[in-house]
């Protein structure tokens, strides 16, 4: 009972703090367009915002929905608004979760792994921080000393390399239903090749839950 009743605080307490901190970058987020409304009457027409909003909207709009879904059984509920307040989460939020998780060696989905999850992202954002300074501070210089070919290799490969390398961890974990969740989007992408990204992604995500639900029901996989 301590440890439902713990897990209940838990959650509680992320979920009450976690409201109030995205109230707040909601507000911070629009303090620059008040500033300059108030102090300097800018602002955009009304038809001239919706119509920016919905052009972003339309290309981005299904990430909404999709992306936190497919984090939150990694990230867990803290995690989550730590990953979207902070960002950069497919690239650094989520492998900082993943390592941290199966370094420990956490039950997925439990509460252990989501204190576990919230502990490596925390990390994770002090060291990109830290990083992002250096970055700001000498990232001029460190290009103007780097190879093209190295440049070209960064932008081109880095977040394959990431995504590949987070499949690998949950290969080793989950091996058998590894088989299966890279070649359902694959031969999707295969036979569909003009699709939207996004829908790749619904493919990937709700496609290989619902695959792997049926097969935990048939007992193929445990």
């Amino acid at each position: 009972m301590q440890q439902t009743n713990d897990g209940l605080n838990w959650t509680a307490t992320s979920i009450r703090i976690g409201r109030i901190c995205f109230l707040l970058a909601t507000i911070t987020s629009f303090a620059p367009l008040f500033y300059f409304y108030i102090v300097y009457d800018v602002y955009p027409p009304l038809e001239v915002a919706l119509t920016s909003w919905l052009s972003i909207a339309m290309v981005f709009g299904a990430f909404y929905f999709v992306e936190p879904f497919s984090y939150y059984p990694i990230l867990g509920l803290t995690g989550s608004y730590l990953g979207i307040l902070s960002g950069n989460i497919s690239n650094v939020r989520l492998p900082a979760s993943a390592a941290a998780q199966m370094a420990v060696g956490v039950e997925n989905g439990s509460k252990q792994a989501e204190i576990i999850s919230t502990l490596g992202i925390a990390g994770s954002i002090f060291t990109n921080l830290f990083f992002l300074t250096l970055a700001v501070l000498m990232g001029d210089w460190i290009l103007s000393i780097s190879p093209p070919a190295l440049i070209a290799a960064v932008k081109n490969y880095i977040l394959p390399t990431i995504f590949g390398c987070l499949y690998g961890q949950f290969t080793v974990m989950k091996p058998k239903i590894a088989l299966y969740a890279l070649p359902v989007t694959a031969i999707v992408y295969i036979l569909f090749p003009t699709l939207p990204a996004y829908v790749y992604i619904i493919v990937a995500i709700f496609g290989n839950m619902l695959l792997t639900r049926v097969l935990y029901k048939k007992n193929i996989i445990k």
